[in-house]
């Protein structure tokens, strides 16, 4: 566990701010979202079962109040057939109503019942036992002897007028046919106020089924059971299912409500005691009904619940972005700044840690600019000032030889060749100041060693020759001053001098790509092997090529070269290479 932590720890670390910000907002909003989950589960159940509870007890309060406004309409009905004249005057006077009257009735019960769309056959009974009646279906044969046969025959006498009700006639009407509900009341003398018959309201199941709505809930199961203890099942029968316990625990309470499974399914029983009428009413309802709009509601918060995760998570995205996007463009400045290119960051920041943060290193590129600046202005003036040294080493060295070779002249007698002598040392030192430059064009170069190579052939006469192999577009290149003189001077008098015959010294200048070739070589005697190495390395005592090569080195630095090939008997070739940029400058 120990080492889980460690690893989780060490990855942290290694982690970028943005996905530890996006990582971070993410942790915080699971968190959230379990904990106000688990908050709104807990009372969303509490509250769902009171409103379970109170839908449910409503509705089943509805149904009972239905189920009274049923047996009332039905009631207003048997009255109107009591007070009927057709009804009052052949039961009065059954032995002498006449065939007529007797229409009157059968069309009166044949209207009423047409009328009357709940009712679904009417039966009239005199005392004698005479059956009067209208019928939608036929039933079965009902007459008055089986109606003093029942149980209940006491109990309509009792009522003196009342109405009882029975469920198929309390088993007059045959169940196989139909299934319902049975008015009956005793018909009395509106004059004597006797009795003077029976009367028999039969009610189809689907009527009542229809009072009580279950026509429109055809998930709904209902159950009615009467005084008598006789059950009538509406809608949806459910196997297996003991209403009996239910109707028992109504014994006790006025109404409930309670949940159970049955099939994996949880379903919603309610029940309630009419106790007007002495009936009591079951009704099964599947619990994804009666929580239907409760489902809604929790479609809705969990649908505004992913609306705010993903407004979330893109806020925790873009504010990644607002602080990471800045921080990788410093980044990638601050990486540039390791191949040596010191750029300040543009970028839109804000007065901010991050706009305050760019400023400052905005700051320090500024000062680290201003410092290589005076970095490369002390350089060039430390080259220039060592260039200046070489300078003052080349100059009198030059000019010690060409006083010693003058003076020669002199000696032998060869005042025209030392006047001319004279001359080409005054042109030569006029074109080799070049007015205090030390960079000038090859063209000047040029005319410098011309003079210098004049200034030795009147000394050497026909000691050697010189030949030149120029590009005219490299002519002003610009290169140090004298420094061809020094690697003609080294041709003539450590090759061709100590050789003894006539020597050839070639100049060449051409443009090799990006770089200007400067080739002096001469047909002299060459130099050995430990020659070679004293010229290539750094020598005190000499002054003309290492000094030569180290201007060379100083003012175009390693992007130059200076290199010597040289062979014994068989001469010696130098050659620089001078860098051009892509315009053909240095």
């Amino acid at each position: 566990m120990q080492n889980l932590a460690k690893k989780i720890a060490a990855n942290w670390s290694k982690m970028k701010i943005g996905n530890k910000i996006t990582l971070y907002y993410f942790t915080l909003i699971i968190m959230s979202i379990v904990l106000s989950l688990f908050i709104y589960e807990q009372t969303n159940k509490y509250y769902m079962n009171q409103n379970i509870e109170k839908i449910g007890t409503q509705g089943i309060e509805s149904d009972s109040r239905n189920f009274e406004l049923f047996i009332e309409d039905i009631n207003n009905y048997s009255k109107i057939l009591l007070a009927n004249q057709n009804v009052q005057q052949i039961l009065e006077n059954e032995d002498t109503y006449q065939l007529p009257t007797y229409r009157r009735l059968d069309r009166f019960l044949q209207e009423f019942i047409n009328f009357n769309t709940k009712v679904s056959s009417i039966y009239v009974f005199s005392n004698s036992g005479k059956k009067y009646y209208t019928e939608k279906i036929t039933l079965k044969s009902i007459e008055l002897r089986d109606i003093e046969q029942m149980s209940f025959y006491e109990e309509i006498l009792a009522k003196k007028g009342g109405f009882i009700l029975r469920l198929n006639q309390h088993g007059l009407v045959d169940a196989r046919k139909t299934s319902g509900i049975s008015f009956i009341r005793v018909i009395n003398s509106l004059q004597r106020q006797e009795k003077i018959g029976f009367l028999i309201i039969n009610l189809d199941q689907k009527v009542l089924e229809k009072a009580l709505g279950l026509d429109d809930q055809n998930n709904a199961t209902i159950f009615i059971q009467n005084a008598d203890g006789q059950t009538l099942m509406g809608y949806n029968p459910i196997e297996d299912f003991d209403e009996e316990v239910y109707f028992e625990q109504l014994e006790k309470e006025n109404k409930f409500w309670t949940i159970f499974k049955k099939n994996h399914k949880d379903m919603m029983i309610t029940g309630i005691n009419n106790r007007k009428y002495g009936w009591k009413i079951l009704k099964v309802i599947p619990f994804e009904d009666a929580t239907e709009q409760f489902n809604v509601f929790n479609i809705g918060i969990f649908s505004i619940v992913a609306v705010n995760i993903s407004l979330m998570l893109l806020g925790s995205f873009f504010i990644s972005k607002l602080i990471t996007s800045p921080i990788h463009t410093l980044m990638s400045s601050m990486k540039d700044v390791e191949h040596g290119h010191f750029k300040p960051v543009v970028m839109k920041t804000n007065e901010d840690e991050i706009g305050m943060l760019k400023n400052v290193y905005n700051f320090m590129i500024d000062e680290i600019h201003k410092l290589i600046n005076r970095i490369i202005q002390e350089q060039k003036t430390k080259r220039k000032a060592e260039l200046g040294i070489m300078m003052e080493q080349i100059k009198p060295h030059f000019l010690y030889n060409t006083i010693d070779s003058i003076s020669s002249l002199i000696m032998l007698e060869r005042s025209q060749e030392a006047y001319e002598s004279l001359r080409a040392l005054g042109n030569f030192y006029r074109t080799s100041l070049s007015n205090g430059r030390d960079i000038i064009p090859i063209r000047e170069e040029l005319e410098t060693v011309e003079n210098y190579i004049y200034i030795q052939k009147i000394r050497y006469r026909d000691l050697f020759e010189a030949e030149y192999d120029i590009d005219a577009e490299v002519l002003e290149v610009k290169v140090p001053r004298l420094i061809l003189q020094p690697l003609v001077e080294n041709s003539i008098y450590h090759g061709i001098r100590p050789s003894g015959n006539k020597g050839l010294i070639r100049i060449s200048i051409k443009k090799v790509m990006h770089t200007v070739w400067i080739v002096v070589e001469d047909n002299g005697v060459g130099l050995s092997g430990e020659e070679l190495i004293n010229l290539n390395t750094t020598n005190e005592k000499s002054i003309g090529i290492p000094a030569t090569r180290e201007r060379i080195r100083i003012l175009f630095g390693e992007k130059s070269c200076f290199h010597i090939e040289s062979e014994c008997n068989k001469g010696t070739k130098i050659r620089i290479e001078i860098p051009l940029d892509e315009e053909g400058n240095n």
